[in-house]
């Protein structure tokens, strides 16, 4: 609920004033209403917007809406926004948007889009914190619903306010994870299970590239001779079509990696339009799924998971890509550089990417050492010479 008094700008003086009525604003099955309360006490107004509120409910009145969005469900409405979506918006995009949904469409999907009062979201979101869900995921699934709806967050649900976000959930690699990282990643290449992953591993850590980048890049974005890797269609503008130097131990990486699908019993000549880290065909009976390098790997959570499980670290695979950013800070980098290579936009960015590590920590520390009290001085002699002082004004 919300009182209000407007306010205008007189035309003849210019100043702002403020009228003596007081108005009332709210939201009502999806459809704003703003009226005057004809009245200039605030406590009377509040009573006029219940009772305007109670005669809307009583009356069963529905805003000036197609039928179509009175009886539709979220479900259905969900189904229809998302049907449209991929016609102006990125791949990654309508994954995001699906995503977003599927909670909400979950828990809601059965309800009409006349019921999604504030109790209701309110009732979402507890849920959805119950089953352990962040206050920025929550924030978006809600976000998501009020964009199939064609309406604002504030319009929609003015009383319901966003939850907290954690915006540093990243961190950065001790050397000693990245090791054991590394190790596990080798020893499950060895084992088969996952023989391309130790390459897409080393990628992560020593260019700092995103997950998706990785797994669509192509060998033909790959120059061995000069030593570079060409970023394909990244997140930002920035960041699409930037070039990475590999270091020799990534170039060894890749040059192995290459080797391995070259094998006459895998793929043959590797071609540039080829993923380098390929997909796999459709599986038939009885037959094991061939590699496709038309296809680009997918996901490498099951991957991710052995690996790191194997290795005891607590991580996420984005976090590779803050390791990265760090590292390049504590080596003294210029920003400049840095931006370039991590395909950021703003310093902000950069900022919230690198994070400074304990070891670089006692490095500083120890340079603001004090000089030590308690080594030998010399010694106070017994009978200081008197000094004497002029008190006399020159």
């Amino acid at each position: 609920m919300s009182v209000y008094r407007p306010k205008y700008r007189d035309p003849k003086s210019g100043e702002l004033k403020q009228v003596d009525q007081w108005w009332y604003e709210f939201t009502y099955d999806g459809k704003r209403f703003r009226e005057p309360a004809k009245t200039t006490r605030k406590t009377i107004a509040q009573e006029a917007e219940k009772k305007r509120r109670l005669q809307l409910e009583s009356a069963g009145r529905m805003p000036a809406r197609p039928a179509s969005d009175r009886i539709a469900s979220v479900k259905e409405r969900a189904a229809a926004y998302l049907k449209n979506y991929p016609a102006n918006h990125r791949a990654k995009s309508v994954v995001f948007a699906t995503q977003r949904l599927a909670h909400v469409k979950r828990l809601l999907g059965a309800c009409l889009l006349s019921e999604l009062t504030e109790d209701r979201i309110q009732e979402y979101i507890r849920t959805r914190l119950g089953e352990g869900a962040g206050g920025r995921t929550i924030n978006m699934e809600v976000g998501e619903l009020s964009r199939a709806m064609r309406l604002k967050w504030s319009i929609a649900w003015p009383s319901v306010r966003k939850l907290e976000e954690n915006h540093d959930v990243g961190r950065a690699l001790s050397p000693e994870e990245e090791k054991k990282l590394l190790s596990a990643a080798a020893a499950d290449k060895s084992s088969r299970r996952n023989p391309m992953f130790y390459a897409f591993l080393q990628i992560a850590l020593t260019t700092g590239m995103r997950s998706g980048e990785i797994s669509t890049l192509k060998w033909g974005q790959i120059d061995f001779e000069a030593s570079v890797i060409t970023v394909g269609k990244a997140k930002t503008r920035r960041g699409t079509g930037r070039q990475i130097p590999m270091n020799a131990q990534l170039k060894a990486v890749l040059e192995m990696h290459a080797a391995w699908l070259a094998h006459p019993k895998r793929l043959g000549k590797l071609e540039p339009d080829w993923y380098v880290f390929p997909g796999r065909k459709a599986r038939k009976a009885g037959e094991k799924r061939p590699l496709d390098p038309s296809l680009n790997l997918k996901s490498v959570k099951s991957s991710w998971e052995r690996v790191r499980t194997a290795a005891g670290v607590s991580c996420r695979l984005h976090d590779m890509r803050h390791t990265a950013a760090t590292k390049m800070a504590e080596a003294g980098v210029p920003e400049s550089t840095m931006l370039a290579i991590m395909g950021h936009m703003s310093r902000s960015m950069l900022e919230r990417y690198s994070h400074v590590r304990l070891a670089a920590k006692r490095d500083a520390v120890k340079s603001l050492s004090l000089p030590d009290l308690t080594a030998p001085q010399n010694e106070v002699p017994k009978d200081p010479p008197k000094v004497e002082i002029s008190h006399q004004i020159v």
